[in-house]
């Protein structure tokens, strides 16, 4: 999970985290915890949250279940 990915793009919808974990039916504290890495978005919070933010299938990929250095290597690949 790319915490500081999902950060923008609440930023750029502008949408707080409160905002957003009442969006999708958890509290506050719950959602930080899971932006920060402590715990994990449900499947169901990740679809909430693709359509509130109105996220493509890949930007959600890359923010939810993609890790950085995954993605550096996979392009790579993709280039060669």
């Amino acid at each position: 999970m790319n915490g500081s990915e999902l950060a923008a793009e609440l930023a750029r919808n502008k949408l707080t985290i409160p905002k957003a974990a009442k969006a999708i039916g958890i509290g506050k504290k719950a959602f930080y915890a899971k932006i920060e890495g402590k715990s994990q978005f449900k499947l169901v919070e990740i679809q909430k949250l693709k359509e509130l933010l109105s996220l493509s299938d890949e930007r959600m990929m890359q923010i939810f279940f993609c890790r950085k250095s995954f993605l550096k290597d996979t392009r790579k690949d993709e280039v060669s």
